[in-house]
C-alpha cells in the first residue's frame, strides 16, 4: 500500500504550502488517517469481524477509510508533501473508494438501508468537494488514466452529472454526454466563462476567478475552515486543472492566493503530449486495460485486484486463470492495479 508520510515539525516548517496550517492540526489529521488505513484493512480482512458486523458497519468503515484517504492528500499537499509522493498515493485513494462502493451497494440491497439509497459521493452535497479533488488531482498529478474509474464512481445514484467535472474530463474521456447543470453553483459556475472565452482573454478571466474564489465559496465545506482545528488549506484545484487543460499562460496570476502553481508545473512536466494536446495519459503504467471476468486467463502479467474482495491485490502470470473469490458481490471482475509494486515484507 502506498501511503503519505507524516512530516516532522522541522520538515513541515520548511516545506508547508499553506501558511494558515498549524503543525499540531496537520500531525493529528495525518496520524488519524494513517491509523484508520491500518485499522480498516485489518478489520476487513478478519472473517470473524466481518461475520459479526452489520453491513452498515462494514460499509461505514470502508467509507471512512476512503474519505480519510482523500483528506490525507489535501492535508499533505498543504503540509508540504512532495508531489511525487502524492502522485504515488493517489491510485490507492481511488482503490479505497472503489472498495467502499460495492459494500455501499450491498448495504442498500439489505434490509438495513430501509430502501433509502444515496450516491457514493453526492454531487449536490458537500461530497462534491471530494469528487472535485479526485478529478483535479488525477489530472494534475499525471493520473488521467484514472478518470474513467472516478467518473464511474460518481454515476451511482446521482441523477445529474456536473458541468464542471464533465468539462474537466472531456479532453480525456471522449464521447461523454455534455452536462449543463452545475450541481454546486458557486464558485464553480463562474468557470464556464473561462472555457467559452478566446485564448487571449483567458488569463484575465482566470485572475478574476481567483480574486472572487474565496468569497464565492462561502457555502462550500472548506470556507472559513482556517478558524477550525481541522483545516485542509485553501486551494482552487479547479483553477489549476483548467489552466493546464486549456494551456493558459498563468504568469499573470500564478502568485495569487489559492492558486496551486506547482501542481500546474508538475502536470506540464509530466504530460507526454505537446502543448494543447491532453488526450493521452502521462503515465505509461496507466494505459487502458480491460477488466477480466473470473474464470478467464490473465491477459498480462502483473498485479490485479477485484473490488469484490477487500485486500485481493495479487500477482498473476500471463495465462493464469483469474479466480472467483466466492462472495455475494455478483459477477467478479479483476482490474489492473495502479500500484504495480510488490508488497513490502
Amino acid at each position: 500500500m502506498k501511503a503519505v508520510q507524516l512530516l516532522s515539525n522541522a520538515d513541515w516548517t520548511k516545506r508547508r504550502r499553506e501558511p494558515r496550517q498549524k503543525y499540531a492540526d496537520y500531525r493529528r489529521q495525518i496520524s488519524e488517517c494513517l491509523f484508520c488505513f491500518e485499522a480498516v484493512a485489518t478489520n476487513l480482512a478478519d472473517p470473524e469481524i466481518l461475520a459479526s458486523a452489520s453491513k452498515g458497519d462494514v460499509m461505514t468503515a470502508a467509507q471512512q477509510r476512503a474519505s480519510d484517504a482523500s483528506d490525507a492528500v489535501i492535508f499533505s499537499y498543504s503540509g508540504g508533501a512532495t508531489l511525487d509522493e502524492l502522485a504515488s498515493f493517489l491510485p490507492t485513494v481511488l482503490e479505497y473508494w472503489e472498495s467502499y462502493a460495492p459494500l455501499h451497494v450491498e448495504f442498500h440491497e439489505s434490509e438495513e438501508s430501509g430502501g433509502h439509497k444515496v450516491p457514493h459521493l453526492d454531487l449536490y452535497d458537500s461530497d462534491y468537494w471530494k469528487a472535485l479533488q479526485l478529478v483535479c488531482f488525477a489530472i494534475l498529478l499525471g493520473h488521467t488514466g484514472l478518470l474513467g474509474r472516478i467518473m464511474d464512481l460518481l454515476v451511482y445514484e446521482n441523477d445529474d452529472q456536473d458541468a464542471l467535472l464533465e468539462a474537466l474530463v472531456a479532453p480525456y474521456l471522449q464521447g461523454r454526454p455534455e452536462a449543463t447543470i452545475y450541481t454546486r453553483q458557486l464558485p464553480y459556475r463562474k468557470a464556464r466563462k473561462i472555457f467559452a472565452a478566446k485564448p487571449a482573454d483567458r488569463p484575465a478571466l482566470m485572475a478574476q476567478y481567483l480574486d472572487e474564489w474565496y468569497d464565492a465559496s462561502r457555502r462550500e465545506p472548506y470556507h472559513d475552515r482556517h478558524k477550525s482545528s481541522i483545516f485542509p488549506g485553501y486551494w482552487s484545484l479547479e483553477a489549476a486543472a483548467i489552466t493546464f487543460i486549456l494551456d493558459i499562460d498563468d504568469s499573470s496570476y500564478r502568485d495569487k492566493p489559492f492558486y496551486p502553481a506547482d501542481l500546474v508545473d508538475y502536470a506540464r512536466q509530466h504530460s507526454q503530449r505537446g502543448t494543447g494536446d491532453k488526450a493521452g495519459d502521462s503515465r505509461e503504467t496507466e494505459k487502458q486495460r480491460s477488466n477480466v471476468p473470473a474464470g478467464q486467463p490473465c491477459p498480462e502479467a502483473g498485479w490485479w485486484f477485484t473490488p469484490a474482495k477487500e485486500g485481493s491485490r495479487r500477482y498473476f502470470k500471463q495465462g493464469e486463470t483469474m479466480p472467483d473469490v466466492g462472495c455475494d458481490y455478483g459477477a467478479v471482475f479483476w482490474q489492473w492495479s495502479p500500484d504495480q509494486s510488490a508488497p513490502s515484507l
